[in-house]
């Protein structure tokens, strides 16, 4: 008896003094470059360790290594258990995030984030009280629908400056019109100058490039009428709600 409970003291003791509990201290000490070089060499003693995938992961994330976090922690999503897999595939949702951040093209932002609504909302699936995924994927979700609206604003933008360019110029009779619609607009007589401008269109071939103005006082119509624009979306606080377990 006594020479078993010499052995389980000697186990114990080993598996204490693992490099990935080494790592761990670190890690929690905030150096994560030493954590990561703890992990990576527990790694050459448990290379299926599905743990090492998670917390090496995590610190690449911490070290803004962000395709080297993505690799390791859709390893670790696969993991069995479903708490830490909910654990893995957040930190996954974090650093598609943040790699949408970094993005240079609009359309590399919006493939990370719909990845990493994705990835919140498997996280959930997983583990239904993971109150940080539930936060995180609203947050994700206004990110994402900012940037599908400033895209589509570009490109209706685009299509503007293409459709004035094979428009011809504005006939003399046109430019005046336009002039008294404007003044009509600044003595507040929005609903005469859109029906100006509507008739002007209609009889001058010249002036369909006008249906812009047409649309913005129709918009100022609306709002006077009680409709109120929508507020920008206030993402202010993303940075601070999204971390990492």
């Amino acid at each position: 008896m006594r020479l078993f409970l010499i052995l389980l003291c000697m186990l114990s003791a080993a598996l204490w003094a693992r490099p990935i509990n080494d790592g761990n201290k670190l890690f929690k000490n905030g150096d994560y470059a030493g954590a990561l070089e703890k992990y990576m060499k527990a790694r050459e003693s448990e290379p299926a360790n599905p743990l090492l995938f998670y917390n090496i992961g995590t610190c690449q994330y911490k070290l803004g290594n962000y395709d080297e976090a993505k690799k390791e922690l859709e390893s670790a999503v696969r993991m069995p258990d479903k708490k830490m897999a909910a654990k893995a595939a957040y930190n996954l949702a974090n650093t598609h995030f943040r790699m949408g951040e970094k993005a240079a093209e609009g359309s590399e932002r919006i493939a990370a984030w719909r990845e990493s609504v994705a990835y919140l909302k498997k996280a959930i699936d997983l583990d239904n009280s993971f109150e940080n995924a539930k936060k995180n994927v609203e947050i994700v979700q206004r990110k994402l629908k900012e940037e599908l609206d400033k895209q589509k604003q570009n490109q209706d933008q685009n299509q503007d400056q293409n459709n004035d360019q094979k428009q011809p110029p504005l006939s003399d009779k046109a430019k005046e019109v336009l002039a008294r619609a404007l003044q009509l607009c600044k003595d507040g007589k929005y609903a005469e100058a859109k029906e100006m401008l509507e008739n002007l269109i209609a009889e001058d071939e010249t002036a369909g490039q006008l249906s812009g103005h047409v649309q913005r006082i129709d918009d100022v119509i609306e709002i006077k009428a009680g409709r109120k624009p929508k507020a920008k979306i206030d993402a202010s606080n993303t940075d601070n709600d999204l971390e990492v377990i």
